[in-house]
């Protein structure tokens, strides 16, 4: 009998891997299905962007959705002079900005999950509570403390609220990062004598690279893309960011001909050159921003 069974089991064993790697074929086949047309959807907009960036006001009108030819490259060249300076007024605010939020909230949420203080959780509870305001509801306090502060028409003006702002999302998300670390590493430095400080310069930050990065290109996104705080903030063309910038070039090109008629091709180069700072940096910091999305970005 023992014998029955042991050879009956060894019948069967073998037919259940290979029907699970069926099953789980058949449902990538379905995956596959839905995301294919998924990511056509998400990239037809791209395409059709590139597409009407070299085109003519008559092209466009003619073949709004089809690559008519020839294909004006000079599209490109006429606006990246006009965008330049704009593309340059968003990079140093961006660059001020976003370091200034990745320190303040990379300390902020160190002290937060390595140290232990009365009302601690309330605390961060309160900072987290932030989040929940809509921005409308402090977008006039925020201008009124900026003008008492004479920093109107500068770029003070934006990069003092975007590193606030930033760094409040930061400690949301870097603190459960931060928390995970394991204990023991923090020990043995402590007991080589590192103090508080070089414990957080020398471990903490170097194993909170991936989360840093996700943080820097979240932050980057929507500073770059912002255009209702600047646009009350700022009056003189040449701090104008660039979704600004775009605006502004907007009322002054796009309706230039003689006709009145939309500059479509020009409009839509300009969307492509500010674009492309975005696109580079993601290129140069995708692993890392992957990494801290499947490592920890999203756990709470």
């Amino acid at each position: 009998m023992f014998v029955t069974v042991t050879t009956g089991a060894s019948n069967i064993r073998p037919s259940q891997p290979s029907s699970i790697r069926a099953g789980l074929q058949r449902l990538q086949g379905v995956l596959h299905l839905i995301l294919i047309p998924t990511l056509l959807l998400s990239l037809a907009p791209l395409a059709l962007l590139l597409i009407d960036a070299g085109k003519t006001t008559e092209q466009f009108e003619a073949h709004p959705w089809a690559l008519t030819l020839p294909y004006h490259f000079e599209n490109y060249w006429v606006m990246a002079g006009g965008m330049s300076r704009y593309i340059i007024n968003s990079s140093i605010v961006s660059g001020i900005a976003i370091p200034l939020a990745l320190a303040l909230a990379s300390y902020t949420s160190y002290v937060f999950a390595r140290f232990k203080f009365p009302g601690k959780e309330m605390l961060y509870y309160a900072i987290i509570m932030l989040m929940m305001i809509p921005f409308v509801l402090y977008l006039v306090p925020q201008y009124l403390l900026v003008l008492s502060l004479g920093l109107m028409n500068t770029r003070w003006a934006l990069i003092f609220p975007y590193a606030a702002g930033g760094a409040v999302f930061g400690v949301f998300l870097i603190r459960p990062f931060m928390a995970g670390l394991a204990e023991e590493l923090f020990e043995a430095a402590r007991i080589d004598g590192a103090g508080d400080w070089q414990v957080f310069y020398r471990i903490a930050l170097p194993l909170c690279r991936p989360i840093l990065a996700t943080l820097m290109i979240i932050l980057l996104l929507g500073q770059w893309n912002d255009i209702i705080w600047p646009s009350v903030t700022m009056t003189q063309d040449k701090l104008y960011t660039v979704t600004l910038g775009i605006f502004s070039i907007a009322k002054s090109v796009f309706h230039g001909s003689s006709l009145g008629q939309t500059q479509w091709g020009f409009m839509f180069a300009a969307f492509v050159i500010s674009s492309l700072p975005l696109v580079f940096v993601f290129i140069l910091a995708r692993k890392a921003f992957i990494q801290g999305l499947s490592s920890g970005a999203l756990k709470f």
